[in-house]
């Protein structure tokens, strides 16, 4: 194989993360065929290297596989019992009842009201300002978070901000992104085992960290959390709650980002760009206000949060 040759190939390896599956399949096909050509000239091909090539093609079928709902559960609990054995949970039954009433008023309205073993929400015993919501339908949000509420509206709004993750996905596309990225690096570690010489080296050998690094999935995205909101905006407006309050919650985050450190502070996109970003999607939010009664909101609400 000529050195233009391997390094096309490498090129072709390194796109894969960022192309489609049909993409990867071809990629693997022109190794299969590259090693098929090494060995008509003489140039053996060890076993140990041909396994190396069909892991790539299994890793590739895996990144290929839905993901059933079942084990969508399954993966989110997972998430959630690692989420507690870091974190604890606030013993206060009227506070977490109060939390899970509220997703049910916001998820009962949506067009996903049923997941496979339903919405669950806890409150995480922290200061720290933060929300977290895994694939199986688990909503933690912290003490601190709730404390910075004003209204049952802006609580809302966080939870149909979470709900949002759960319905559009997010977790799920992480997930096929991750196997996309496994898929890639098996790949690139098969083309190193059947590409020789300085083409190698040059082209994979000195960039692995960075790919590394660039490949992996570490929450997610600016996009999918705009993507949140704008369906948090509409899912609040579908449960009768103001979707305004998304607006009010994310003034209030964007004050605290000039003294708290940590929590959504590093994990979310800035509550400026977040505003604008939603701003749009508030505005046409259809809202009836007949479905509004403050007073009840208002008496309920401010019970839950001195008890916090």
């Amino acid at each position: 194989m000529t050195s233009k040759t391997a390094a096309g190939i490498l090129v072709a390896i390194s796109l894969m993360a960022f192309a489609s599956c049909e993409t990867t399949n071809k990629v693997t096909n022109g190794m299969q065929k590259a090693a098929d050509k090494i060995t008509e000239k003489g140039q053996a091909i060890s076993d140990k290297n041909r396994v190396k090539i069909d892991k790539s093609r299994e890793a590739i079928a895996k990144s290929k596989e839905e993901i059933t709902p079942e084990q969508e559960y399954y993966i989110g609990r997972e998430v959630a019992a690692k989420i507690l054995s870091s974190n604890k949970l606030y013993q206060n039954a009227k506070a977490t009842s109060y939390v899970n009433e509220i997703c049910t008023a916001i998820t009962s309205s949506s067009d996903m009201p049923d997941i496979f073993n339903g919405y669950h929400v806890g409150i995480l015993d922290s200061k720290e300002i933060n929300a977290i919501s895994t694939p199986g339908g688990h909503i933690f949000v912290t003490r601190g978070l709730l404390e910075c509420a004003s209204s049952e509206d802006e609580v809302a709004a966080v939870m149909a901000h979470e709900i949002g993750h759960i319905q559009l996905k997010h977790a799920l596309k992480s997930i096929k992104t991750s196997r996309l990225n496994d898929a890639a690096l098996t790949t690139i570690a098969a083309a190193g085992s059947i590409v020789t010489g300085s083409a190698y080296q040059d082209g994979v050998g000195s960039t692995v960290d960075e790919l590394m690094t660039t490949l992996s999935t570490t929450g997610y995205s600016k996009t999918q959390e705009f993507e949140a909101d704008a369906k948090a905006a509409h899912l609040l407006a579908d449960a009768g709650y103001n979707p305004q309050a998304l607006r009010t919650m994310l003034e209030v985050l964007k004050e605290k980002e000039k003294t708290e450190t940590g929590g959504m502070m590093t994990t979310h996109p800035s509550a400026s760009s977040r505003l604008f970003q939603a701003r749009g999607h508030i505005r046409n939010a259809a809202y009836g206000t007949s479905n509004y009664n403050e007073d009840k909101r208002k008496a309920r609400f401010e019970a839950i949060k001195g008890a916090l």
